[in-house]
């Protein structure tokens, strides 16, 4: 290189002054054309912007396939830059990454700030309003399909590789809110529309609420609209995830067992107790100090900090375990007698004990914000999934009629369910954590939501992962056509998995599906390894061992069954 720029500049320097200035002249000239060529192309083929009437347009394009013509929906997100290739006085062609279509000329605007103005858009479900961007839920509501004003819409809020626009600045009674664009369309016809209408559901709870409860309860009130499928390229998750539960206080005490479980078992994620049954907090949380006014009744037996956490789930991360943090919601004696207006009590203000413990309301937007700002905490730490448990309402309460549920915007149970998790959702997809619903078994068996308010198809559309528990000895006997579901493990799961699989096919949800199975007595391993068997049988990976709080003692006894869940993966090897 150093010796051709010497020959070039010896060249210069012996060239005759005239042929020197027709050179220098001749590259100037070839140096303006070339950097002219974007803008002559500008003018050639001048760029627009796409406009739409929700986050993409959608274009119908024909062809053939073989001798049979067909045709295909070509999606182009709200704000994609394309370019002109002929203007017509109604259509235009235009090129979009590598390809032509013909639009409509009101599909093409000059700047973003055009393609985002919004005059009003319209609710797919009931949604808290909130003062501030990321801030906390409000008391103001806005309901499913009501015409809600746009103030603002800010280009900086516009996903162009979606199209979405993620906050709409708002007003409703004189005031100024800020609401969330994933949850609200730009028609009414849009917000309302039917994508529930293949969904079965059982009416047996009109009998205690009256008829048309039960379509109000899981059609009406739910959002339906098929959801993205979620990946985090830097936390990747697995359809074979196969998990065993434990406390923090065995995972701490017999850590090189749990270390080296993957090595001898088909084991490769953890689910640890974080948050227990009673609202008890296993480390030392800042949360409660913002909610509880005794915040110490929370961790009394809180056995290390969040940098010890955190360390502790990077070192099972490192040697290649996904950590899974469970966290009991709404079974929360110690939340409720601190927050008495937000929890269950009788028509004269009592307390009411049921299933054992006093029960924050499922209703409360200052429960759903206190668990979920827990989450957040324990996202920071570096877990890979938070999995919300008893994440419903108490059992046993349609006969009461001196019960006070707290609920104030009228809302079905099912709804409120799946409002906690659609913000539960919503708020922890900042950390690229994803987000497990553990769901009773009978729900999903019965098809209505068992009046806890956990609808399967409601759930299911809304979070990452399900994880039903069909535990075999709380199936009667004839359940699912099998007489004794305690002796048949594979059956029983082939049968439930499969009234899942039916179900999550109606609403097209892309949320993995991971059971629990049964590991406690009377089970062996080899009753294990039936359970495993009768997921595979119905087309799912990956299972959560229940065996109470993953005693290693209990746990070495039927570790010959914690096998991979895999299918095909002799062939796939």
């Amino acid at each position: 290189m150093k010796n051709l720029l010497r020959i070039i500049l010896r060249t210069l320097i012996y060239m005759p002054k005239r042929k020197r200035r027709i050179l220098f002249s001749t590259i100037i000239i070839v140096a303006v054309i070339i950097a002219a060529i974007p803008m002559i192309n500008g003018v050639i083929h001048p760029k627009k912007y796409v406009a739409a009437k929700g986050d993409t347009l959608n274009i119908t394009v024909p062809y053939y396939e073989g001798n049979e013509a067909a045709e295909k929906v070509v999606s182009i997100p709200r704000g994609a830059e394309v370019e002109i290739r002929e203007r017509g006085e109604t259509t235009t062609l235009i090129e979009y990454e590598g390809e032509t279509y013909r639009v409509d000329n009101s599909h093409l605007v000059d700047s973003l700030e055009e393609c985002i103005k919004t005059d009003y858009v319209y609710p797919r479900r009931l949604l808290n309003l909130r003062e501030d961007k990321n801030g906390k839920l409000s008391e103001v509501v806005v309901e499913r399909g009501e015409k809600v004003k746009v103030i603002d819409v800010k280009v900086k809020d516009l996903d162009r590789k979606t199209g979405q626009i993620k906050w709409y600045r708002v007003e409703k009674g004189g005031e100024k809110y800020w609401l969330l664009g994933s949850h609200v369309e730009v028609t009414k016809e849009a917000a309302t529309k039917n994508y529930a209408q293949d969904i079965v559901y059982s009416t047996y709870w009109d009998e205690n609420y009256g008829k048309g409860y039960s379509k109000d309860a899981y059609v009406d009130q739910i959002d339906y609209k098929p959801q993205p499928a979620v990946y985090y390229e830097d936390n990747p998750i697995r359809t074979d995830t196969n998990v065993v539960h434990v406390s923090l206080s065995y995972l701490v005490n017999n850590k090189d067992y749990f270390l080296n479980l993957h090595n001898e078992t088909g084991i490769n994620a953890i689910a640890i107790e974080l948050k227990g049954d009673g609202g008890t907090l296993f480390y030392q949380s800042d949360v409660p100090k913002n909610y509880l006014k005794k915040p110490e009744a929370a961790m009394t037996v809180a056995m290390m900090t969040k940098e010890e956490l955190a360390a502790l789930i990077k070192e099972f991360q490192q040697e290649g375990y996904y950590m899974i943090a469970r966290v009991v919601t709404f079974k929360d004696s110690i939340y409720a007698k601190q927050n008495k207006d937000e929890s269950i009590v009788d028509d004269s203000g009592n307390f009411l004990e049921l299933n054992d413990e006093y029960w924050p309301s499922v209703y409360s937007r200052n429960a759903w914000m206190y668990n979920v700002d827990i989450c957040k905490e324990i996202c920071e730490c570096g877990i890979n999934e938070i999995q919300f448990d008893y994440c419903r309402f108490p059992d046993g309460t349609a006969k009461m009629d001196d019960i006070d549920m707290r609920n104030t915007y009228n809302e079905s149970k099912a709804s409120a369910i799946q409002g906690f998790f659609t913000y539960a959702k919503d708020e922890l997809s900042q950390y690229h954590v994803y987000v497990a619903a553990d769901v009773f078994a009978w729900p999903v068996v019965a098809q209505d939501d068992q009046d806890i308010g956990q609808f399967f198809p409601a759930i299911a559309n809304v979070v990452d992962v399900v994880c039903p528990m069909p535990y075999t000895d709380l199936f009667s006997a004839g359940a699912m056509g099998i007489e004794d579901p305690t002796v048949e493990p594979r059956k029983t799961l082939f049968e439930f998995s499969s009234i899942a699989r039916r179900q999550m096919k109606v609403i097209g949800t892309n949320a993995i599906y991971r059971t629990w199975i049964q590991a406690y007595v009377p089970f062996d391993a080899k009753d294990i390894m039936e359970e495993i068997g009768g997921i595979n049988d119905a087309g799912f990976e990956g299972y959560l061992l229940w065996y109470g709080n993953g005693n290693p003692e209990d746990l070495k006894t039927v570790q010959d069954g914690f096998i991979d869940s895999k299918i095909n993966k002799e062939e796939e090897d």
